[in-house]
């Protein structure tokens, strides 16, 4: 019998229990979707990367001797060393892409996982190649490939095609972000080697015990007396630190958004239940005389918000992993390389279900347990009206001068508190979500704009050949009125913490500008180091501090001031001057031509110009536009999300405001009121409450977009900027959903049945 009064009653205020089981739903499936798309990745990640033996950390140097890997091998904490030789080679391609050759000795470390064709063995010969570059060069096993390297051409057939955990996220040297195509790698036996080139293994891959750290790390250098150039643990290692900042950006979303959603789903519980049990007052105290037990018909009230929280959190947990993850995997296989793309189910999504289920039925039981407490013939008599309390308006000398809509809406929001808060928050909840959507949106094309039009005002880069003549340099400079830049890496080391960079060596380059944090033009020092905002960020440097400094490939380490602080959204690390960088016994080798004019893709086929790849910024643009998918989907969702609060937020807000004020409504058309005069009393209130319910949104949702925007990664300086008009948009946009929701449930003051409402108390 109490079920089928239960299905009754939700059926007589569907508005309110669908618009509680719609905020359950999409909270839920918005934690189950991300959350599931990131466990599901990270796992794939981490079965990865321990399938392939992934390296701990990776020593690099000019070369490594059998003794100098059996002296790391020792050092307490190390488990295993393998030594390799890394060359960086030309395809035999149009578009002359750089293929990186690893040389191993062994091939336990960092091995690759096989997609297709014959396991990696030391003793065959053959080349096992990247198989998304075989991808988009439509190479297959069997076929060959060729290359060149050190004036030496190099031809092998493709015994396999393999996916590497150093590559997970890879782009080219010069590349900005990855660009299928003209980047590549490729597994060989160090036995492959032509004879003409002595075997060097540049690189000592180390596995350890447990995470590398700074002792573990000053044991290797002792280990190797320092001749090494570059240590790299795995948390710094490109590939693997932008997937986990691109995860831990995913969990962050995925943790906020939910929150919101259930807050509002438990004020419009609390505010609905607590209509319905004291309109039940007498049914209540019934069922008591009948001789339910209070526990029985607490239960029975209770039940609501279980049951209806409960389908709300199992359609979202089901429906979220089966859909959204799928929403993101399309934009971020084009950045991302993994052996497989699955969601997975977290053991988080179960507290998360229990915490919804548990939050939705306290407030239940919140709502019913005063009405409760009543004795039966307490509870069969009409509840006693609330003493009315003068608010603060009402001891102001204005309160006289205000009219009359303004005084009625004035008391009508203070004596009906739980409605007024569960509107503003959930209007604050929709403004909050419209300005991380325009903000994700406004700041991804004003850092294209900025990148591209204020920093970088080159119309096409020119890629060098390694073996270019400085002769052919002049000849490209003066041909496309170009500036030279040489282009590298860098590692840098202060306070305790060590980062590695992109070097920037510019010759009076006139085409790359320049700004501070706060985007002002900036003058870069020619004798001193100029360092990148967000690796001095990271290092806790400021003007006038030293840093230690040395180039990739380089053991010397050299110690520089810092001259300027400047700010790009891309490429982090240093700037120093041609004269400068020469003043450090460096020579000048430029890697890069800039120039203003458009140049032609495929000028680079004539091989006496020394070019290796032309790069338009139209290309370089595209690119960039093509990572950002992602969090276009992302925006879609958000916009769609605050649409549906703030749609069933002020529905739901004014259909209760009419229930409850019906019989004032009543009255007020009796004495004369019109109509349209009754439905702009509610407009009124309903666009006050919005108003407020959006100032603080907009501070919220700043908040929340740079709390999102912390987990970029540190190679991205993302500098959050909303264009007034999304501010309008946003706005604008939620008080049009409030006049027009508002016009819908407003038309139910002409069917007022005035008879009904004013005898209904008798």
């Amino acid at each position: 019998m109490l079920f089928r009064k239960m299905l009754r009653d939700m059926w007589r205020n569907k508005t309110q229990f669908i618009s509680i089981f719609l905020m359950t739903v999409i909270g839920i499936f918005i934690y189950s979707g991300v959350s599931s798309e990131y466990t599901g990745l990270q796992d794939t990640a981490n079965d990865f990367y321990e399938e392939t033996n992934l390296a701990d950390a990776w020593v690099y140097s000019s070369g490594f001797t059998k003794e100098a890997a059996d002296a790391v091998r020792a050092v307490e904490g190390v488990t295993g060393v393998e030594r390799r030789l890394t060359i960086s080679s030309v395809g035999n391609f149009d578009n002359n892409p750089t293929i990186k050759l690893h040389f191993a000795e062994n091939n336990l470390i960092s091995t690759g996982k096989l997609m297709e064709g014959e396991a990696f063995t030391i003793e065959k010969d053959g080349i096992w190649l990247d198989t998304e570059f075989a991808k988009v060069k439509k190479l297959k096993v069997g076929d060959s490939i060729t290359v060149t390297f050190l004036g030496l051409t190099l031809e092998k057939e493709i015994k396999g095609l393999i996916m590497s955990p150093e590559y997970v996220y890879s782009e080219g040297e010069n590349d900005i972000i990855p660009v299928p195509g003209t980047y590549g790698y490729a597994y060989l036996s160090y036995l492959a080697l032509p004879k003409e080139i002595p075997m060097v293994y540049t690189d000592l891959l180390v596995t350890t015990e447990k995470p590398v750290d700074l002792k573990l790390e000053n044991a290797i250098d002792q280990a190797l007396d320092g001749k090494y150039s570059v240590f790299l643990a795995r948390k710094n290692l490109r590939s693997y630190m932008q997937f986990s900042e691109e995860m831990k950006e995913h969990k962050a979303i995925g943790k906020i958004f939910p929150l919101l959603f259930l807050a509002v789903a438990m004020l419009t519980i609390v505010t609905t239940m607590a209509r319905l049990v004291n309109n039940q007052r007498t049914q209540i105290g019934i069922l008591k005389a009948l001789g339910f037990k209070r526990r029985k018909i607490l239960f029975h009230y209770i039940s609501y918000g279980l049951w209806i929280s409960l389908a709300g959190t199992v359609i979202g947990a089901v429906v979220g992993p089966l859909t959204l993850p799928y929403l993101f995997y399309g934009p971020m296989m084009t950045t991302y390389m993994l052996p497989e793309w699955r969601s997975a189910i977290p053991i988080s999504l179960l507290y998360m279900a229990v915490l919804s289920v548990a939050g939705c039925t306290l407030a239940t039981y919140f709502a019913c347990r005063n009405v409760l407490k009543d004795t039966p013939s307490e509870t069969l008599r009409p509840k006693a009206p609330k003493d009315i309390k003068h608010s603060f308006f009402d001891r102001l000398k204005l309160w006289e001068h205000l009219s009359f809509d303004i005084q009625w809406n004035l008391r009508d929001i203070f004596r009906c508190k739980g409605r007024s808060i569960m509107a503003i928050v959930g209007i604050l909840g929709c403004s909050a979500l419209l300005i991380c959507a325009f903000g994700m949106r406004d700041t991804f094309d004003y850092i294209i704009k900025w990148n591209y039009e204020v920093l970088n005002r080159y119309e096409t880069r020119l890629e060098l050949k390694s073996d270019i003549t400085s002769e052919q340099t002049d000849k490209l400079i003066e041909k496309y009125d170009g500036e030279a830049i040489q282009e590298g890496a860098v590692e840098l080391k202060a306070n305790g913490k060590k980062r590695s960079g992109e070097l920037l060596v510019t010759d009076q380059a006139s085409l790359i500008r320049f700004v501070d944090k706060d985007s002002n033009n900036l003058e870069l020092p020619v004798n001193q180091i100029s360092v990148s905002y967000k690796i001095a960020k990271l290092l806790g440097l400021k003007l006038g501090d030293t840093v230690s400094w040395h180039v990739f490939g380089d053991e010397k380490w050299n110690t520089s001031t810092i001259g300027a602080i400047y700010r790009t959204p891309f490429t982090q690390g240093i700037t120093v001057s041609k004269g400068y960088f020469e003043q450090y016994g460096y020579h000048f080798t430029p890697t890069t031509i800039i120039t203003k004019q458009e140049v032609s893709k495929d000028v680079k086929d004539d091989a006496a110009l020394g070019i290796s790849k032309v790069q338009s910024k139209s290309m370089l643009v595209d690119g960039i536009k093509t990572v950002t998918e992602a969090m276009n989907v992302l925006v879609f969702v958000l916009m769609i999300a605050a649409v549906i609060l703030a749609v069933v937020v002020i529905y739901n807000l004014g259909v209760l405001a009419f229930t409850e004020r019906q019989r004032e409504l009543s009255t007020l058309k009796v004495i004369g009121f019109k109509t349209g005069k009754l439905r702009s009393l509610l407009l009124k209130q309903n666009i006050w409450l919005t108003l407020v319910g959006i100032v603080p949104g907009i501070p919220i949702g700043l908040w929340i977009l740079n709390y999102i925007f912390n987990f970029v990664g540190e190679v991205f300086d993302f500098m959050i900027i909303i264009y007034f008009s999304s501010y309008v948009y946003c706005i604008a946009g939620t008080l049009l959903i409030s006049v027009l929701v508002n016009r819908l449930f407003s038309k139910r003051v002409r069917k007022i049945d005035m008879v009904s409402s004013l005898k209904g108390v008798e």
